[in-house]
């Protein structure tokens, strides 16, 4: 009984061994060809030199070089053409909305002009939004500058006061944005934007009217203002300030000069 068995151990030891013995085979087997590529790289190499020789391998070698570089070359030319009708497209649209400007600023300062004296007021100006800074989270802030502004004989000009005025520091605009206009004395501002509000006291300014100005996007303010309670009525003020900033909103809409430059 023992005798068969250590038999039996003995056959399957045996069966073992060549079973994993083939399995240990087949994977230095498989680690040699993995192992080999580079041989076998290197033996195609070499068959392809004895076959062709080493001068028409450096030929061809350069060949795949210099296609390369042909082709790098010509995406970059083309990068580079795109980046040019790029930039010349916007230096288009910059030279055209500067023409732009000078051709309406006339226009919009007789607006102005006429307004003041119809209403007898001390000041009008036009205040216009921009966009000339943002956040990390690229998130924009809303800025104003007094671009356009008249007074009533000595009366000093504030433009240079009023540059780069960060609105989210004041509180007026969302009323407007909302309102759409006001009409009425500083001490009434006092209590819907005081920052505003103290502006205008250093300003001498006493009674203002102040309407939004809209075209085909928010654009900015019309404002008249007095040093004194006008000797017009906020009806009178109401109608002007009204019809006139249709004019003005008109005169400093791009989209609306645009179509209107290339529709004569």
């Amino acid at each position: 009984m023992g005798k068969e068995v250590l038999n039996d151990n003995s056959e399957n030891v045996q069966k073992r061994k060549k079973i994993y013995g083939k399995k240990d085979d087949d994977r230095r087997s498989l680690d040699v060809d993995d192992g080999g590529k580079v041989i076998s790289w290197y033996s195609s190499i070499v068959k392809l030199i004895s076959e062709h020789g080493m001068w028409k391998m450096l030929q061809a070698l350069g060949l795949i070089v210099i296609s390369v570089f042909f082709l790098m070359f010509a995406n970059a030319l083309n990068n580079e053409e795109i980046i040019e009708q790029w930039l010349i497209k916007n230096d288009d649209v910059h030279t055209e909305g500067t023409n732009i400007r000078n051709e309406v600023s006339p226009k919009v300062n007789n607006v102005l002009l006429k307004m003041m004296y119809e209403l007898n007021a001390d000041r009008v100006c036009v205040l216009e939004m921009h966009n000339g800074k943002e956040n990390p989270t690229s998130l924009p802030f809303i800025y104003c500058d007094m671009t356009y502004e008249h007074t009533r004989d000595r009366i000093p000009y504030v433009s240079d006061e009023y540059e780069d005025l960060n609105m989210a520091k004041f509180t007026f605009p969302y009323y407007l944005y909302e309102h759409k206009l006001f009409i009425g004395s500083v001490e009434e501002i006092y209590t819907i934007d005081k920052r505003l509000a103290m502006r205008l006291d250093m300003n001498n300014v006493k009674y203002v009217a102040i309407i939004y100005v809209r075209g085909s996007s928010d654009i900015g303010f019309l404002m008249v203002s007095y040093m004194d309670k006008p000797n017009v009525s906020d009806e009178k003020i109401h109608d002007s300030m009204i019809y006139y900033v249709q004019e003005i909103g008109a005169y400093l809409d791009y989209e609306v000069q645009h179509r209107r430059k290339y529709s004569e």
